[in-house]
């Protein structure tokens, strides 16, 4: 019994020496942990490249904006039983086509109104109508039509309650509002940051 306790504790001894020669198994890295745009965000988790070394990130890697204060919404006024773009409002048109070419990330959901005059089948029809006919001038202006989505409402948003002409032809428009407008990037404060006075 004692050789046998012996032998056996020859072999333990002589078995991890040989198990300490050999290298230890390499660590598999599935994911790439590096931060190339240094960050602070791992590769592996990053949305964003190349972000800017002062903005603040997410957990995505991303900036993170501030809204812009400028008005950059549409709104197009319309004669009674028409869906035809006056004059008046090219400019605006124009403006807002400056507008969106600027910011491409950025779309225009036109809302088409009418007011309650008529069925309620045929001015939702109508507002259909007024909203493509304000997506042809923007389209004309170069905007890209798959940036342009129309919803008619037809008379079910009513800003005032018709009782005038007055009321009425506020209650007949195109109103545009912008979608997607990130913003500017919003800085990350450092000891270095000046605060304005």
């Amino acid at each position: 019994m004692k050789y046998v306790w012996l032998f056996s504790s020859i072999l333990l001894s002589i078995s991890g020496c040989s198990l300490s020669a050999d290298a230890p198994p390499l660590a598999e890295q599935r994911f790439d942990l590096l931060d190339a745009d240094n960050d602070g965000v791992i590769n592996a988790r990053d949305y964003c490249d190349d972000t800017p070394s002062v903005a603040i990130i997410d957990n995505d890697g991303c900036p993170t904006y501030l809204l812009h204060e400028s008005d950059n919404s549409l709104r197009i006024q319309f004669a009674n039983d028409a869906a035809i773009v006056e004059p008046a409002y090219l400019e605006a048109l124009d403006k807002m086509a400056e507008f969106l070419n600027l910011y491409p990330e950025t779309s225009l959901e036109l809302q088409g109104h009418t007011s309650s005059i008529g069925s309620n089948d045929y001015n939702a029809d109508l507002s259909i109508r007024r909203a493509e006919a304000v997506q042809a001038q923007l389209i004309e202006r170069g905007i890209d039509a798959d940036r342009l989505t129309i919803l008619g409402l037809g008379e079910g948003d009513l800003m005032l309650a018709d009782s005038t002409e007055t009321t009425q032809l506020v209650n007949r428009r195109v109103v545009g509002r912008v979608k997607g407008l990130k913003g500017d990037i919003k800085e990350a404060w450092t000891i270095f940051t000046r605060r304005e006075r």
